[in-house]
């Protein structure tokens, strides 16, 4: 039986990850301390887009609060997985500056999300573990 390992996951495929997965989570500083969020998301050029409702605590964090993002993958029955970590700002996003061929991230609870914020990609970083 051979040792698993970790693999540190070059730029690219780390990139390539973030805009296969659907959901995150996301970690920032807010009115209650730090606060981790499950969020769905999508990939738009150099941001990750996420929408929320108005009155929220993401809704109201300023523009550039450093935030950090992880997205996984990890299968229990070979214990193999892979992990992207985000570290950015958060910044308002208007729906004039999204591409042409965005998707809007699909919520979790049906309900109105007109707040669009993005994450931006400051640094991006990931790696894998298999198990033998």
């Amino acid at each position: 039986m051979s040792d698993g390992h970790f693999e540190v996951l070059e730029a690219d495929e780390c990139r390539q990850l973030l805009t296969e997965a659907t959901v995150g989570r996301l970690a920032f500083d807010g009115p209650d301390g730090l606060t981790i969020l499950p969020l769905s998301y999508t990939v738009d050029g150099e941001l990750l887009i996420i929408r929320t409702a108005d009155g929220t605590q993401l809704s109201q964090l300023d523009d550039e609060a450093p935030v950090a993002f992880e997205v996984d993958d990890f299968d229990q029955q070979t214990t193999n997985g892979w992990s992207v970590l985000v570290r950015g700002r958060l910044v308002h996003v208007s729906e004039d500056q999204l591409s042409m061929d965005f998707t809007t991230p699909t919520p979790f609870v049906p309900g109105l999300r007109e707040v669009v914020r993005g994450v931006s990609l400051d640094r991006v970083g990931g790696r894998a573990v298999a198990n033998g």
